[in-house]
C-alpha cells in the first residue's frame, strides 16, 4: 500500500479544512431557509461542539479555565465565541452566504495582522497594505451591491454585521497568538463556555424551534457545525500548518470565499452580481497579496487559529 508523502497529506489537510470552512455559511444559509432560527442553529453548534470539546477542557484543568485563566478564557469566549456566532447568524437571514464567506474572512485577515503588528510596535509591511487596501475595495464593491437591492432591501445590514463578526474573530485570532493559546485548549474554551452560557438562556428564552425540523437535518448541522468545523476542521488545519509552516499555510485562506461562493451557486441558488462577484475576488487577490508580503509571519497563530474566521467561526 503505497505511503502518501507528509507534505502531499499536509496540502490534502489544508484543502479539506478550507472545503469545510467555505461551505460553514451556506450549511447555515440553508438551515435558516429550513425553518431553524439563527438561535437554534448556535444551539446546534456549541451542543455538538461542547460534546466533543468539553472533555479537553476539563482535562486541561476546569478549575484555572483550561489553565489559560478565567479573565482571558472569558475574553476568548466573548470575541470567538456564541454572541458572534448568533450576530453571524443573524446576519445570513439578510445576506447571501457568498458575502459572509468573504467579508468575514477578509475582515479577520485585517483586524488580526494590523493588531498583531501594532503589538509588536511595527510598522506594517508595505505588500500588506496593499492587500487590505484592495480587500477593503472589495468589501466596499460587495457594500454597493447589497444597496442596489437587487438581493434584498436589507443585504446591507447583513453585510454590516459580518464585518463586525470579521473584527471581533479577528480580535480573537490576535488574543490568541498574543497568549500562545493551543488551538484545542482555545476551540475547547470557546465551545464549553459557549454551551454552559448559552443553552440555558436559548431553552428559557428563546422559543426553541428544533422540535419542528426533522432529526436528520438537525444532525447533519450539529454534525457540520460543531465537530465538523470546530473539531475535524480545527484538526486538519493545525496539521497542515504544522507540516507546511505558517508562510505556505497563509495562503490557503483566500480560497475560502471562493469555495463559499461556488457552493452556494448549487446548494442554494444564490449566484452573486457581478459587482458582488468583483468584490469577492478582491478580497480573494488582496487576501493573497497580503500573504506574499508574510503577513503571516507576523501573526504565527493566525493560521492556526483560522478556524474561527469561519466560524471560525
Amino acid at each position: 500500500m503505497p505511503v502518501i508523502a507528509p507534505r502531499r497529506l499536509a496540502l490534502l489537510a489544508m484543502f479539506a479544512a478550507v472545503s469545510i470552512y467555505g461551505g460553514q455559511f451556506v450549511s447555515v444559509r440553508w438551515g435558516l431557509q429550513s425553518g431553524l432560527s439563527a438561535y437554534d442553529m448556535a444551539a446546534l453548534r456549541f451542543i455538538f461542539a461542547a460534546a466533543v470539546m468539553a472533555p479537553f477542557f476539563v482535562r486541561a484543568g476546569a478549575i484555572d479555565c483550561a489553565g489559560l485563566g478565567w479573565g482571558r478564557g472569558l475574553a476568548l469566549a466573548l470575541t470567538g465565541g456564541v454572541p458572534l456566532t448568533v450576530l453571524s447568524n443573524i446576519g445570513l437571514n439578510y445576506a447571501p452566504a457568498a458575502h459572509a464567506s468573504a467579508i468575514q474572512p477578509g475582515m479577520v485577515a485585517v483586524t488580526a495582522t494590523t493588531l498583531a503588528y501594532l503589538g509588536m510596535r511595527a510598522r506594517v509591511p508595505f505588500g500588506a497594505m496593499v492587500g487590505f487596501s484592495i480587500v477593503l475595495a472589495g468589501l466596499t464593491a460587495i457594500a454597493i451591491a447589497g444597496s442596489s437591492g437587487r438581493e434584498g432591501p436589507l443585504t446591507i445590514l447583513g453585510d454590516l454585521i459580518f464585518v463586525l463578526c470579521g473584527v471581533g474573530w479577528g480580535i480573537f485570532t490576535w488574543l490568541c497568538g498574543r497568549w500562545q493559546v493551543p488551538s484545542v485548549v482555545g476551540a475547547s474554551i470557546v465551545s464549553t463556555l459557549s454551551a454552559v452560557a448559552f443553552l440555558p438562556v436559548y431553552a428559557a428564552f428563546l422559543e426553541p424551534g428544533l422540535s419542528t425540523v426533522s432529526w436528520p437535518v438537525l444532525l447533519f448541522h450539529g454534525l457540520n457545525q460543531g465537530v465538523l468545523n470546530i473539531a475535524i476542521g480545527l484538526l486538519l488545519w493545525t496539521y497542515g500548518t504544522r507540516t507546511l509552516g505558517v508562510a505556505l499555510a497563509a495562503r490557503f485562506p483566500p480560497m475560502i470565499p471562493v469555495l463559499g461562493t461556488l457552493i452556494g451557486i448549487p446548494a442554494l441558488g444564490e449566484v452573486p452580481t457581478p459587482l458582488a462577484a468583483l468584490g469577492v475576488a478582491g478580497i480573494v487577490v488582496g487576501l493573497l497579496v497580503a500573504a506574499a508580503a508574510g503577513t503571516g509571519r507576523a501573526r504565527p497563530s493566525a493560521s492556526v487559529n483560522a478556524p474561527e474566521t469561519a466560524d471560525r467561526a
